[in-house]
């Protein structure tokens, strides 16, 4: 990501903790404040589309994450969240001409470490209605993958790395009027950001290139619902849909899943 985009993200993040620090409890029903610190797991598939080039080339970018995390509750409206894991990220798709011979990456998913946070906060509820805003930043660290050349008249190697982050911020509103369920709508400013680099070495020649890549759509929807069927634990589902617009011309959607498991009392 370009230097002067670093401080705008870290902007983002801060005003979204200082909404969720600062900002008054005007819920309708009081509940006594009880610190909590509740274990969890995660798991989420999503396909963004990816311009890189300069925004002349794009491609599909896939990733399967599964995550353990921690949830400090500090009260009913109000948790943040730590979480740590593995995913497998599949750029197939890019294409590396900077090489001394090109490459078509098309090897599949690269494996890599996980990190992240997460802050929720409800504000206000009218009624059955609950209105809040969330926060979530993830970072799949910088992974290394070794492939095999066989397809020329000298074997090689290449080195495929990969890395990226996501940022998702904006306001939810959530329905309270049933017992177990807690169905919810949010709209999320949703930007992801990387860089892949093929290295690449046949005989005497060798070379690298990197690839800074971007997701398309920034703005997207996302519909889910808590499920609580016993006290003490909790399963979340998201399903989210961002809209792009196609290098060729007219729109398409980009799709994501979400599951959690929140345990304790």
């Amino acid at each position: 990501m370009p230097r002067t985009r670093r401080p705008a993200v870290a902007g983002l993040i801060l005003l979204a903790l200082a909404c969720g620090l600062g900002a008054p409890r005007l819920r309708a029903q009081e509940t006594e404040a009880r610190l909590r610190i509740l274990p969890g797991l995660g798991a989420e598939y999503f396909a963004r589309t990816i311009s890189w080039d300069e925004a002349t080339r794009e491609s599909k970018l896939k990733a399967v994450l599964a995550v353990a995390r921690g949830e400090l509750r500090i009260d009913e409206g109000f948790s943040i969240g730590l979480f740590a894991g593995y995913g497998l990220t599949n750029p197939n798709g890019l294409v590396f001409r900077g090489l001394p011979f090109s490459l078509d990456y098309e090897a599949g998913g690269i494996g890599a470490l996980l990190i992240g946070a997460d802050i929720r906060k409800a504000f206000f509820q009218a009624g059955d209605f609950e209105f809040g805003a969330a926060a979530r930043y993830e970072r799949s660290l910088a992974s290394t993958s070794e492939l095999a050349i066989r397809s020329l008249n000298q074997d090689g190697t290449a080195e495929a790395t990969s890395s990226w982050q996501r940022l998702q911020v904006g306001p939810f509103v959530r329905y309270l009027g049933y017992e177990k369920f807690s169905p919810f709508l949010a709209v999320a400013y949703d930007k992801l950001w990387g860089e892949f680099t093929m290295a690449e070495t046949i005989a005497e020649l060798s070379g690298s290139e990197a690839k800074t890549v971007a997701a398309k759509g920034l703005f997207g929807i996302v519909l889910g619902t808590d499920y609580e069927p016993i006290p003490g634990f909790r399963l979340s589902g998201e399903l989210s849909a961002i809209p792009y617009k196609k290098l060729t011309g007219g729109l398409d959607m980009d799709y994501g899943i979400a599951l959690r498991a929140i345990f304790g009392l």
